[in-house]
């Protein structure tokens, strides 16, 4: 597969959307197409140019930066991005996510209760097994999202959850990582299917 490329002005403004897309409730990457405030005067006199130099040599810009921007480490910076192993690290692990999709969702299910509701039950405003399980990273994000997808149950989470710090973070961080996610949603609801039938 041939690498798109991108120019290091490119990769700034892609940078700029991707960290607002992630960090500011009210900006959305898809809605404004990526679109920033940046100038190529300004990008040309930053100390940290070089960095968006490195960042342009990426195979993918956009997927290296969404991977590390829904890690939660504090890869925000792009200096950390381009220089730190750990970020490459993170940018192969999600790689490999995306590419294991059916058999990380179909191993991610089988951690799930036997009762497949009462996964998905707020008990006293307490966190859900299923959340548990996402928070403790015995699940992935994909299969989180790919759950409520099926199910529909983050509308309900918000209105008994009564968490106000990790939950509404984690609920933010999922719904912008959303569109991003390319799966079929058949296949997933027929392999969820044969499990709880």
């Amino acid at each position: 597969m041939m690498r798109a490329i991108v120019e290091p002005f490119e990769a700034y403004k892609l940078y700029l959307a991707l960290k607002n897309h992630f960090s500011q409730s009210s900006y959305d990457f898809f809605k404004y197409n990526g679109k920033v405030k940046a100038n190529y005067d300004s990008f040309n006199v930053r100390k940290d140019k070089y960095f968006f130099y490195k960042l342009s040599k990426k195979k993918d810009v956009v997927q290296y930066l969404v991977a590390n921007f829904i890690d939660g480490k504090n890869h925000q910076w792009v200096g950390d991005l381009v220089q730190h192993e750990e970020a490459e690290a993170i940018y192969a692990e999600w790689q490999r996510r995306q590419q294991a999709l059916t058999y990380t969702f179909k191993q991610d299910i089988e951690k799930l209760k036997e009762d497949f509701n009462s996964n998905f039950v707020v008990k006293n405003g307490q966190h859900p097994f299923l959340l548990k399980l996402v928070l403790r990273k015995d699940i992935s994000l994909e299969t989180f999202i790919i759950l409520n997808d099926i199910v529909r149950f983050t509308s309900v989470w918000n209105k008994h959850i009564e968490d106000t710090m990790v939950w509404p973070e984690f609920y933010m961080k999922c719904k912008k990582y959303r569109p991003f996610l390319k799966y079929e949603i058949a296949k997933f609801k027929q392999i969820l299917k044969e499990k709880y039938s």
